[in-house]
Order: C-alpha cells, then sequence, then structure tokens
C-alpha cells in the first residue's frame, strides 16, 4: 500500500539534519509514496539537493517573528511558540503519516490533526536553547501524543531516563557512492589532522585547538586541515587551512587523503562526518553520547572524553605513532560504514508508518 507522507521541517537549507530527512523522502519517493515537505523557506533554500518529493513552502512573516520574540520575551504564553507554527499547521496537506521534524514543528503536526503523527527526533534539543522560555518549550513537545523515532542510542537513552518511555531507533546514513576510499596524491609528507569547524560551542572546536597545539609542540610533522560552511571565530595558536563548504565528491576526498580524523563535540545524536570519514578510510577519534551506533572505543577509532583537550592531544599522539593501529582503524571503520545504508533506513521508517496505520 502506498502512502500519503508529509514532512514538517523549518527549513531546508544545506545541514546534516535536514540532509538526512532528504534522503529519506527521496527513498520513499522511489518506493512509490507521495511525499510531500511542508516547510517555511522557499524552493531555493534546498537548491543543493536534487529532491524528488513534493514541497509546499510558507514565507516567515517578519511582523509575526517579531511579535513572536515580544510575546516570548514579556507575556506568558504557554507551550505554543509563535504564530507562524499555526500557519505552517494550516498549510499541511491531507496525507496519512504527518512526521515533525523540530521540536517547534511537533506543535504544528499536533495542531493540524493531519494523519497518523509522527516525531522523527534527530537531537535532544532542549541543549540548543540557553533561553529558559526556549528550553520548556522544547522540552514540551515530548510530551505531545505523537510517534516518536529516535536517531541514535543516546537519544533513545535520553528519552527513557528524563521523560520515561522508549523509542524505536533509525539510524540515519551515508551515500556509498560517493564516501568510498580514494586514492589521493599528498602533497605533504605530514600527518594530516582534520575536523569539521564550526563556531557553535558545543561542537568543540575550541578543544580541537588546545589539542592540536599540544601535539605540534611534540612534533613537527603535523598539518591541522578543518572544514565547513564557515571559518570558526576562535582565536588559535597555530596556523590551520580552513576549507570552505566543499562538495561531497572533494570532502570524499579529503577524508581519504587524511591520516586521522577528529570529533571533538561534547554531545551529538549520530554526527555524520566521522561515519563518512570511516568509509572512506580515514581512522577516527571522536567523543561519545551521540556516535555510539557506530563508535567502539579500541575497535574501530578511539572513543575520549568531550572538553577535554589533554586526553585529545594523547589520543592523537599515540595513533600517530602507532601505524598499525590506524591501518587497523582504517580497515574495521570501512567494515562498519558499510552497515549504513539509505534502504536499510528507509525500511525500518516505511515498516513503522506501516505499523501506525494497522492500529487506526
Amino acid at each position: 500500500m502506498n502512502m500519503k507522507i508529509n514532512y514538517i521541517m523549518a527549513g531546508t537549507n544545506l545541514t546534516g539534519g535536514v540532509r538526512v530527512l532528504l534522503e529519506i523522502a527521496n527513498k520513499l519517493v522511489e518506493r512509490g509514496h507521495e511525499v510531500t515537505i511542508t516547510s517555511f523557506g522557499d524552493k531555493k533554500d534546498h537548491c543543493w539537493y536534487p529532491l524528488r518529493a513534493k514541497t509546499v513552502y510558507i514565507r516567515r512573516s517578519p511582523l509575526k517573528m517579531v511579535l513572536g520574540y515580544l510575546s516570548r520575551k514579556y507575556v506568558d504564553i504557554g507551550v505554543y511558540p509563535n504564530q507562524e507554527y499555526f500557519d505552517l499547521a494550516r498549510s499541511i496537506p491531507e496525507c496519512d503519516i504527518n512526521v515533525a521534524t523540530f521540536c517547534f514543528t511537533a506543535f504544528s503536526a499536533f495542531m493540524s490533526g493531519k494523519g497518523k503523527l509522527f516525531y522523527h527526533m534527530q537531537h535532544h534539543e532542549p541543549l540548543f536553547f540557553d533561553d529558559p522560555i526556549f528550553k520548556r518549550l522544547a522540552e514540551e513537545t515530548y510530551y505531545l501524543p505523537l510517534n516518536k523515532i529516535s536517531n541514535s542510542i543516546w537519544l533513545r537513552n535520553q528519552m527513557r531516563e528524563l521523560y520515561g518511555y522508549d523509542t524505536p531507533v533509525v539510524n540515519p546514513a551515508i551515500d556509498h557512492s560517493v564516501f568510498y576510499p580514494r586514492d589521493v596524491n599528498r602533497d605533504t609528507n605530514k600527518f594530516k589532522i582534520l575536523c569539521f569547524g564550526k563556531q557553535t560551542r558545543w561542537k568543540g572546536f575550541p578543544e580541537v585547538l588546545d589539542a592540536i597545539k599540544t601535539v605540534t609542540k611534540n612534533r613537527g610533522d603535523v598539518e591541522f586541515v578543518a572544514y565547513g560552511m564557515n571559518k570558526p571565530k576562535y582565536p588559535s595558536d597555530i596556523p590551520y587551512k580552513f576549507i570552505q563548504s566543499p562538495s561531497d565528491e572533494e570532502l570524499a576526498r579529503l577524508y581519504s587523503s587524511a591520516d586521522l580524523m577528529v570529533c571533538p563535540s561534547w554531545y551529538e545524536s549520530f554526527p555524520l562526518f566521522p561515519l563518512e570519514a570511516m568509509a572512506c578510510g580515514a581512522p577516527v577519534i571522536t567523543t561519545p553520547y551521540g556516535t555510539e551506533d557506530y563508535a567502539f572505543h579500541e575497535e574501530n577509532c578511539l572513543v575520549v572524553p568531550p572538553r577535554d583537550p589533554k586526553a585529545m592531544s594523547e589520543a592523537i599522539l599515540a595513533l600517530l605513532d602507532d601505524e598499525d593501529e590506524r591501518e587497523r582503524f582504517k580497515k574495521e571503520g570501512i567494515r562498519t560504514a558499510k552497515q549504513f545504508t539509505w534502504d536499510n533506513t528507509t525500511d525500518k521508517v516505511e515498516q513503522l508508518f506501516r505499523d501506525a496505520l494497522k492500529d487506526k
């Protein structure tokens, strides 16, 4: 039975979480389902991705954004973030399955009353907000009567410990036609250490800078390369190269050229870049809390505590000194990454949707 499926999104600009949802949407379309993305923004926002699903875009109203901010700042308005999410709810088409994808879109799904309601969660989103009102709003969404899906073991455990219920885990995946080991000509004899760089504090980029500073004091044969949308503005005592907005092809070649990939985040919920790096044969050093689905300490990578530059630098130096261990992690990482395919992910999503419709 083909289904009418709607995904409610806060935007379709390029982020890891958006990419996951659009990949799933495309796979569902390939399987014959009618899929719609209802989102704030404009069609040009997803021009970076060959989306096959239908789209319904809602332009954000500057006036409503200001009124929403003022109402949150000066008035206790209960659970609703602002009037824009009512507009989003009204724009949702008739559907069998209606999927929220961000905390505030859960309110839109609930208010719409359309379809079997799901919430595909990709992080514990109260962590995103410093404002206590926003934190409370995000937490309120976990009590709405929606079928929740967690994208990682870590997130499932957060839901269990903080809110008292279990959720199925549906891991994201990677495109193995892009992310695989490449033959790359090296332009230097130095060890290349690679890291995703972002200004967001919990991504841990200052900790990596501190760790690399220690590493370069111990050895002079290391170069540090970071990549991302925009170069982080943290001060650095070490020079490093920043590659802005690499394409997937460029990123796969970058991973393939790296001697080490480091992931310093304080917490994640299934970050893609360590897994992409594994698929391309880069040995990985990562923090826990969101990588437990694929990062296994001393089996296919090294796992170090977050916010600990000393532990990170010690792990980097240990792996640089151990070629056999790097080679072992390379082979095990490739083997691990092969298990995460978009077909497997979509199989699980599709089955959850079908089971929900049987319960009508």
